[in-house]
Formats: structure tokens, sequence, C-alpha cells
């Protein structure tokens, strides 16, 4: 199929959606594209608010309470007319088009043209306050920029998407063929409890990048239990994944690999809020035994080392700690810690001991600046030693689908990242500028950045230190505009420019990149690693 056709298929089934009614379920989950969000976070900074901002994607329960006509788009107030049809209607279901028409173009050491188009739907419900669907398809083909398209030659995978179907139709200008699905259903039986049973991805943090849980890989099957008690806000989350770092990167080769995360969050004052995090990985199976999920990780309430430790076994264990504080009514500090392995003796040694695996970030935002509504700062800082994340066993490191699941750089490196973005009704502009310095690995030595390999064949026991090996600078700049043509399907109109800089000691890459086009937003994509 040429592109002239899937844009002409794209129009038509467009425009036989042309008009639908609008659907508001309080158990529906919001988007995690983040032009949407910083609205609501605007909202929620203030202290009188006690909604626990870690755990995303929020759902619409979470935020039917806002009435103010610039937190969020006017189809979700509450008040409004849609909202009170809504409430009259028992049941309700939808379908939506979903489609993407992007182009760009892509200067430097080589010239290129860049293209992505994709059509689907997405199917949405509600039967009452207590149960609602929602269902996403989308396939399409794209072409991508070269440092995009080298990460899918080595991995197979389209970053944030799946699985990368070599499409050759037109031999000038080679590129893949994608799907991605997402769903779930979402059913809570009072205010406390929440269940959710799909595939999707999640972000469990108050900064642009997550250590614990990003949504930079692609969806993965869930199932997620959310309570709230009082100040108290606790979440379980059993997840499915697939280890794909078999050298024939087919889909057939893939393992199935199993995490359980678990987040206690606690509002401990007006302005503090804090809490605690754990999760394992584990393999389903290997040469000697099949494992599948194992029950003993299915217990929502224990903690995994001990447990760990019980079964014999040498899962993949995290721990945690976050923090936000409301700084004033329109500032806000946040921050995460992260254990991966940790020995006080050789930390206070400072010996540089290659277990010591850890991680930290630490962010301000700052909305309404200058006095001026939706003109907002952010800034964060990420930290990540050498072979965080990484295990001995490659099936059990921190990923899925030869992505990671927490930051996209992996690990041995630090990072600065800072945004200014600016919204007036339905427009919204953004600068961004990150900068980040990691240790690349040489041929045959692992100096610990790529998760993807056991650390088991690192070069010393001690001296380690993060940014070490093969030192690069990454630096990243983009300038974006985009015009929010329908809120419930995400779609938007977006015009940008971006600048990527990549230098080690040997070697400068310096790629310009100008972008236009019409899609609908999924969730985040990241280029930026």
């Amino acid at each position: 199929m040429t592109n002239k056709k899937i844009f002409f298929y794209s129009f038509l089934f467009i425009s036989f959606f042309v008009k639908f009614n609008n659907l508001f379920s309080q158990q529906l989950n919001y988007t995690l594209n983040r032009d949407f969000l910083y609205g609501i976070d605007n909202y929620y900074n203030n202290k009188e608010e006690n909604i626990q901002t870690f755990i995303k994607p929020y759902r619409f329960s979470d935020i039917k309470k806002i009435k103010d006509s610039t937190a969020v788009f006017p189809r979700l107030l509450a008040g409004t007319k849609a909202e009170e049809q809504d409430k009259k209607a028992k049941a309700q279901i939808e379908l939506y088009p979903l489609v993407t028409a992007n182009a760009g173009y892509e200067t430097g050491n080589q010239s290129r043209l860049t293209n992505d188009l994709a059509i689907g739907g997405n199917l949405i419900g509600y039967f009452g306050d207590k149960f609602a669907f929602n269902f996403k398809v989308m396939a399409g083909r794209a072409t991508y920029s070269s440092y995009i398209d080298s990460i899918i030659s080595d991995s197979k995978i389209i970053p944030g998407i799946g699985y990368a179907y070599l499409s050759k139709y037109d031999s000038l200008n080679p590129g893949y063929a994608y799907q991605y699905f997402s769903g779930y259903l979402s059913y809570s039986p009072n205010k406390i409890f929440n269940i959710q049973v799909g595939q999707d991805k999640h972000f469990w943090g108050d900064g642009y990048r997550s250590l614990f849980l990003s949504d930079a890989s692609a969806p993965y099957p869930y199932m997620k239990l959310t309570t709230n008690v009082w100040k108290l806000t606790y979440v379980n989350l059993f997840t499915i994944m697939k280890d794909a770092t078999h050298p024939s990167g087919f889909k057939k080769d893939w393992l199935n690999k199993y995490a359980t995360l678990h987040y206690l969050g606690w509002n401990a004052t007006k302005r503090i809020s804090i809490g605690v995090f754990e999760s394992v990985v584990w393999q389903g199976s290997d040469s000697t035994r099949y494992r599948g999920y194992d029950i003993n990780y299915l217990n929502p309430i224990i903690f995994f080392r001990p447990t760990e430790y019980s079964l014999g076994s040498s899962d993949n264990v995290f721990v945690g700690m976050n923090f936000k504080i409301k700084l004033f009514k329109k500032q806000q500090l946040y921050g995460q810690l992260l254990l991966d392995e940790f020995y006080l003796k050789e930390l206070v040694k400072q010996s540089g001991w290659w277990a010591n695996k850890q991680a930290f970030q630490v962010g301000f935002k700052s909305f309404d600046m200058f006095k001026i509504k939706h003109f907002n700062l952010q800034t964060e800082f990420n930290y990540v030693r050498p072979y965080t994340y990484a295990h001995g066993s490659v099936q059990q490191n921190y990923s899925h689908m030869n992505q990671p699941l927490a930051h996209p750089l992996g690990a041995n490196f630090w990072e600065t990242v800072s945004f200014i973005n600016y919204r007036y009704k339905r427009l919204f502009i953004e600068g961004k500028f990150q900068y980040a310095l990691y240790g690349g690995d040489s041929t045959g030595t692992d100096y610990g950045k790529n998760i993807f390999i056991s650390y088991r064949n690192r070069p010393q026991e001690y001296n380690n230190y993060t940014t070490q090996g093969f030192q690069t600078s990454l630096m990243t700049a983009s300038l974006k505009g985009a015009y929010i043509l329908d809120t419930r399907m995400n779609l938007k109109i977006e015009l940008g420019a971006a600048l990527r800089i990549q230098e080690s000691k040997y070697n400068k890459t310096q790629t310009p990149y100008f972008f236009i086009g019409i899609r609908t937003d999924l969730s985040n994509l990241y280029d930026d690693f």
C-alpha cells in the first residue's frame, strides 16, 4: 500500500466518524501525554488538595472535581452540560478514529525524509459509575531518523511502540510496519478500590523521567489494584513482559519474564508527600525448569527481599523512596531514590564497588511564572550508577521488549533536562533542552551502561564510577508548537524543529531535524536517549 493510499483511507476513516457523542466515565484513564497534564499538576499543587500525583495515568475520578476551565479542557469540567448528560446515561459505548500523518526532514551528516502514516480505532464505554473499558488499536508504516533507525535495526523494536516489521515496498526509502494495541477493563466497587486488567503503559513519578517505572517501553499485560484510604495510596501492579534479547530478534524466540511492583504513598502534610517503592523481576523459565508466575509474588502486602531469600532465588529486586514538596502556591520540588543493590560498608569506604548500584532524581516545577497563566518551567537532574537495572541473568534485567522500564538511557550516566512551555486555549508551545554524559561500552568490555547484557562480564570489582568507559556527551534541543484539534482523540497538529548532538573523543554527529504533521497521541514517545 502506497503512502497516498494510506492517506486516502485515513481521510475516509476520519470522515466516517466526524459526528460522535461525548463520553465521560469516572473509571476511564486520562492520557499520559505530557501536553495534557501540566494544568492538572498545577491544580493539584494547591496545598488543600491531597491527591497522589505520583501514580499515572490518572483516572477521571481523580480529576472530575476540577472546575477551573484553564486547568483542563472544557469537556472534562465538572458542572458542564456534557457531564450532566453522561450522568443521566446508564451505559454508553463509542468508537473514535485514530490517525497519524507526519513528515520530517533530517539534515546534517546524512539527509533523509521521514514519515509516519497510521490508522486505527479507539473503542471506549462504560456501564454505570463503576465499570469502564477502553481499547485502542493502530497499524501503520514509518521511516525514522537515522539515530532511531539504528536502534530499530539492532533491537527489532520501535521504541515505545512494539515489534518492527521490515517494510520494503519503497526501495529508495525503506521503513517499518508496526501494530500498536492497548486496552483495559476498569472496575471500582467503591471509592476505596479500583481494579484494572489490560495491556498498557504506566508512569510512576512526578518528573519527566521516572527511575521507578516509566512509559518508555511498549505496552505490556498487567493487573493493577489501587487502594485509597485516608491520606494513603497503595498500588499493586502485576505484569507479564517479554525478554527480546535473543540474537535472532524474532518473536518466536522471545521469552516470558514477570514483574510485580508495589507503591505506598502518604500525604504526610498539606505540602509534603512521600512514598516507598519495591519491585521484583524474574524469568519464566531457564535451562532446568519452568517457573511461570510465582504465586509467592501475588501476595499484595509482602516485601520482596525476604521472600526472595526464602525462595533461595536470585531475582532482580529494587526498592526506592520518593518525595514531593509544594514549596509555595505555584512551585514544587520532587525526587526519587532507587536502590538496586546497596552495601553501606562499601559505600562509606567510597571504594567504587560495582554492586553499589543506585540512582536518584531531583526536580523542580514552577507554574504560571511571572503571573502568566500556563507559562510553566520544569527542570530535573537524573543520576544512575553503572550496572543499575542489569542482572547476571539477562532475562531478569529491568526491561520489556528491548526497552528499559525506567530511564531510556539505561545506566552509567547523569542527565539534566529542562522545559519551558505555554498553553493558550488549544495552542501549546514548548522549548526543551537536555544534556547527558554517559560511559559507553567498548568492544567486549561492559562498563555498566547496557542493561541488556549480564554484569558478570564486568572488568573490575572496585574503582567503578558513573560515566566510566567510552565517555560520550548527548545534547538535544527542540522547539515545537501544537494545536489540539480534538481532546477526546488527543488529536493535534504539530510543527517543530530539533537538534541532536552526540560527541565522544573520536566522533561527533550533529543531526538537525524538522517535522510537521497531524497525529493522535497514544502515549509519550521519546527520542532523547
